[in-house]
């Protein structure tokens, strides 16, 4: 996706309006809009109210169940659009929006983070430029201790666990979105395919709390772990090919290439990564690759997919007797 110069480009600093609140990475979108010389932090408000006049961009962090009316505002306001992920609770509500964003005047996309994080970066580089080879298997994870800490019981974040607020996808529409968004973005063009699920549940809880995925990736084995019950936790990226492996471990990149192994030390990915380049590419300083509608769509379809072939598995029936379950 291209982002063309906007009319209101040419004010001193970009105006962004942030719409909602609910969002755990809101306090990430608002440092980075304020770290940002040439932009300027306008309002933070409630999605109830209307978008404000002098905004010259948006920034949707409200629960996904918000994301359909704010977007529609957004659009109608001829505004440039950021929304956090997933676009939407399902596939369909996901194709309408996607829709939507194709007839925009001003460019929609949404929070996919690990496009732009220096690590990922490098990695990608790695694999274009062929110095891994033809690509033969890869294996993702992301993951945190969300629901063992608190984080996502809390007042801020507990509507992640409510289906009519945040969909049906629990945890891998919350993190698995972002590996398998990577993986279009690694090989553009390439088809995916869901051939194999297991996701884990927890009696308290109506959506998945963790999960794995096999997917085909345009005929290499990839596989997509995303959970909220792991410590420590992070970011785990291993692409294999026949050349040379890289692994990319939040911010550290080791790639074994030529026959040596060198470690690179780059700045973890955080959700202000995306802020910071949906500003830019607005100001025309930096090419951002940024999901597009077809993005959005294939990995909401995918997630579907993960849903429905999954093996669903309590929590409960894997313990130990005697063990506690340690929530």
């Amino acid at each position: 996706m291209t982002f063309p110069a906007q009319p209101k480009m040419s004010l001193p600093r970009t105006r962004v309006a942030v719409l909602g609140t609910a969002h755990v990475h809101l306090p990430d979108h608002i440092a980075a809009v304020t770290a940002d010389d040439d932009a300027e932090l306008v309002a933070v408000q409630d999605p109830a109210e209307a978008v404000p006049d002098q905004a010259d961009a948006v920034i949707i962090c409200s629960p996904t169940a918000g994301h359909r009316d704010l977007l529609r505002q957004a659009v109608a306001a001829g505004l440039p659009t950021l929304v956090e992920k997933p676009l939407a609770a399902d596939a369909a509500e996901t194709a309408a929006l996607a829709a939507l964003a194709c007839r925009a005047a001003a460019p929609v996309t949404t929070a996919m983070f690990l496009r732009c994080a220096p690590s990922l970066r490098r990695a990608a580089r790695l694999l274009t430029d062929g110095d891994l080879g033809e690509p033969v298997a890869a294996d993702l994870s992301f993951s945190h201790a969300g629901l063992l800490d608190g984080t996502l019981t809390g007042e801020t974040a507990a509507w992640m666990l409510d289906p009519r607020l945040a969909g049906a996808g629990g945890a891998f529409a919350d993190l698995g979105v972002h590996l398998v968004d990577l993986l279009r973005w690694l090989r553009p063009g390439a088809e995916i395919a869901v051939r194999g699920s297991v996701l884990r549940h927890h009696p308290d809880h109506a959506v998945n709390i963790g999960g794995t995925a096999l997917l085909d990736w345009d005929g290499v084995p990839a596989t997509v772990h995303a959970d909220w019950t792991t410590r420590p936790g992070g970011l785990l990226v291993r692409l294999h090919g026949t050349r040379g492996t890289v692994t990319v471990r939040d911010g550290e990149v080791a790639a074994h290439v030529g026959g040596a192994w060198r470690v690179e030390r780059l700045a973890p990915p955080t959700a202000g990564h995306a802020t910071t380049a949906f500003l830019a590419a607005l100001r025309g300083r930096e090419s951002w690759r940024a999901p597009d509608p077809a993005d959005m769509v294939t990995c909401a379809v995918t997630l579907e997919e993960v849903l429905e072939r999954a093996a669903d598995v309590s929590a409960g029936t894997r313990r130990r007797p005697g063990r506690s379950p340690g929530w």
